[in-house]
Order: structure tokens, then sequence, then C-alpha cells
């Protein structure tokens, strides 16, 4: 499923800070080794038991794919997830967002980070992807075919179908939530080899009403 960042990104750092004045838990989905689970106190979820099993000890966690999670409706304050929907079909977004808003208590925050087709592995795909924006394609950064469109020398780390997304498409999915940020940037701790024009990654931060 690719690789993970030793250190938590922008939108990561906003959820650690946000998560220490929670009353209610918080979950970090596709937590990988933790990096920001475990500054969070959060409840640690990954499709790998081996990343769970890393953590210390007194770390909550729970094996489980999103969306096909189930957590207490109104029961949480923030749910993380970083460099997991870009995983997902479009379908798949939807129930997603649907679910957290579910989850979440009033004023819960979601905290989401995401690959863009701005990534320099996917350069090639920039012209299809553009096209599609265009036509009103409303799921334009599904690749079906990743290999179709890179050669990246991690090519063996990068799953056969990609979603990239982008700031319109997260503004969509997350429409009649109090969207407190939504935007490109160059996170933290991303390998150089992924550098585009600065737009490599896309973040969302948004209240349930």
């Amino acid at each position: 499923m690719g690789w993970a960042a030793a250190v938590p990104g922008q939108v990561s750092e906003q959820f650690i800070a946000f998560a220490r004045g929670c009353h209610r838990p918080v979950v970090d989905i596709g937590c990988a080794y933790g990096v920001a689970a475990i500054p969070a106190g959060a409840i640690a979820v990954d499709l790998e038991i081996g990343h769970l099993r890393a953590m210390p000890p007194e770390v909550p966690r729970l094996v489980g794919r999103f969306p096909e999670l189930a957590f207490r409706p109104g029961g949480l304050d923030a749910v993380h997830a970083s460099n997991v929907l870009h995983f997902l079909t479009g379908e798949e977004l939807a129930e997603g967002v649907r679910r957290m808003a579910e989850w979440l208590a009033p004023g819960g925050k979601v905290f989401i980070q995401a690959s863009t087709p701005f990534e320099r592995p996917f350069v090639r795909f920039v012209p299809e992807f553009a096209r599609r924006v265009a036509a009103g394609e409303p799921w334009p950064g599904w690749m079906a075919e990743t290999r179709a469109f890179t050669d990246h020398r991690r090519l063996h780390q990068v799953p056969a179908a990609l979603h990239l997304l982008d700031e319109t498409v997260l503004r969509r999915l997350f429409a009649g939530w109090e969207i407190e940020y939504c935007g490109y940037y160059r996170r933290h701790g991303l390998p150089a080899s992924l550098y585009g024009d600065g737009r490599e990654s896309v973040g969302l931060i948004a209240r349930r009403g």
C-alpha cells in the first residue's frame, strides 16, 4: 500500500493537537506504525496487524479496513485518515464520509490527507486528469491501472489501482460540513522522489455540524 512517513504531516499535526483536548475517543485510520496515533492517544486502526503489534502495548488498536469499520454513533471526537482515501473507489469514499459523520459527536472533526495527481510519479496522468475534470467526471483521479501512467522506481510498492484526489473532490465529499481547511501542500516527511510542483498532498479539516 505504499510507504509510511516517519514524521506527522501538517494535517496530522493538527489532529494530534486537537486530540489532546478531546474527551471522547479519537481514531487514526490507516495508522501504520502510529506516528500520529501514539502522540494523539488515538485508537490505532490498520489493515496490517504487524504495524499494530509494533506499537506500545498500551495503545488501543483495531485491525480493519475503512470504510468497513463499526464505531458507536456519536461516540468519537475526531477521525484522522492520512494516506487512506486514495485507496478507495468513489463509492467507498462516499460511504466512508457518511460513516464518519455517523461516528462523530456534534462538533467532532475529520482530518484528511491524501495523494494528488501532482506527485512526480504520476506526471503522465495529469493531462488525462485535466481532461476528465473538464468533462465533469465525478471521480477524475481514479486510476484503475496505475501502471499505465507511471514507471516509478518504487512501483512494486504502488497498488494496482489508485484514486488520486484533489481539492474539488474533497470539498464535494464534505459538502454540508463546516470546512476549516482544504488545500494543497508538500507534507512533512515526503520522499524527494515524489516532489512535483508543491501540490503533492491535499488536506482537509472539517467539523461535523
